[in-house]
């Protein structure tokens, strides 16, 4: 689980970029990402039990966390130096193109999706004001609150990197349904 969540917040990392994803992009991360999941897999008992509770769940409050882990446990170098050996500029570059490439697969995937964000902000503010146990309304408002930031973060998806992630959509499915098996 803990490597599953390093991964996620690799996955959706969030720092500017100034160009768009190209195609080059996609390919080099479909190529590389296999072995970084599993050097991540393998080190999963190196890094803490990642806690979310009470914390900002944003995509990149999620992503610096995940740097900061691995850095913590003494495996950002290594990581480092595997990203670059893979093609990128380092672990900051392969967790941006991660993240874009994560974040247009699920624009794509959501265009047809009717739910908005200020639908989901009505039933958090009807569950804040709801009379459920405390326990419960706080783990509700929490995956609300996840849900309206991968909104937000998907909203803001430019079409060219929805453009370059389009063709490799089945392959990145598999990718990401890999992951979550793990």
């Amino acid at each position: 689980m803990r490597a599953l969540l390093a991964t996620l917040m690799l996955t959706v990392a969030s720092m500017t970029m100034a160009a768009d994803l190209t195609e080059k992009d996609v390919k080099l991360w479909l190529s590389a990402t296999g072995e970084m999941d599993s050097w991540l897999n393998e080190n999963e008992d190196k890094l803490p039990e990642m806690e979310l509770e009470n914390e900002d769940s944003s995509v990149e409050a999620m992503f610096a966390k995940g740097l900061q882990e691995l850095k913590n446990a003494g495996l950002y170098d290594e990581f480092n130096t595997r990203a670059k050996k893979a093609g990128f500029d380092g672990a900051e570059h392969w967790a941006e193109i991660s993240r874009r490439i994560s974040l247009a697969y699920v624009a794509l995937e959501m265009e047809n999706e009717t739910v908005s964000i200020s639908q989901i902000e009505a039933q958090l503010k009807q569950v804040r004001e709801s009379a459920l146990p405390e326990e419960q309304k706080a783990m509700m408002e929490q995956m609300m609150e996840a849900s309206l930031g991968m909104l937000r973060s998907v909203k803001n998806v430019s079409a060219a990197d929805k453009k370059a992630v389009g063709p490799y959509r089945d392959q990145l499915e598999q990718k990401f349904n890999e992951g979550a098996e793990e």
